[in-house]
């Protein structure tokens, strides 16, 4: 009887190995361009929320700013410069963008120097980073085979 239900669970994903029919999926294109939107979300939080005239905090969302811009434009996707970065290379560096973000008040010693609502920001930044990788579709429509797209149509 487990085998049944090991058997009906594979049926129900697609081909790909992604999320099942019908599950929100980011295109790799729209989280192409959400990485450069990010980045600069980041670099304009400290004036935007308040948290300017804290140096820890204003140092820490601008280098992460950049850092999301540069290691962006090093990816091998759609509105790079040099191509050289991996996607899954690229994706592990959003979780350890987005953790961070998450831990950095603590781990930077600046948590008493803001306030709940901008520490809120730093959670609600951090865990947006490492969701959109969670619904980042990994294959391009390109790379699907005819046939993965008739299990796909069949599955919905």
């Amino acid at each position: 009887m487990a085998a049944e239900v090991v058997s009906m669970e594979r049926e129900d994903r697609p081909p790909s190995g992604g999320p099942r029919p019908g599950a929100y999926q980011l295109s790799l294109k729209t989280h192409n361009t959400l990485d450069y939107v990010f980045g600069v979300v980041l670099m304009l939080s400290p004036a935007i929320f308040g948290f300017a005239n804290v140096p820890a905090a204003r140092s820490t969302f601008l280098n992460l700013g950049f850092t999301i811009i540069g290691y962006s434009l090093f990816t091998r996707y759609r509105w790079s410069v040099f191509k050289l970065i991996p996607l899954g290379l690229h994706m592990g560096l959003d979780v350890l963008l987005g953790a961070t973000l998450v831990l950095a008040p603590w781990v930077v010693g600046y948590r008493a120097l803001i306030s709940d609502a901008q520490l809120f920001l730093h959670f609600f930044l951090g865990v947006g980073a490492m969701l959109m990788v969670g619904v980042t579709r990994s294959r391009t429509e390109a790379n699907i085979t005819r046939e993965d797209r008739e299990e796909m149509k069949r599955a919905a």
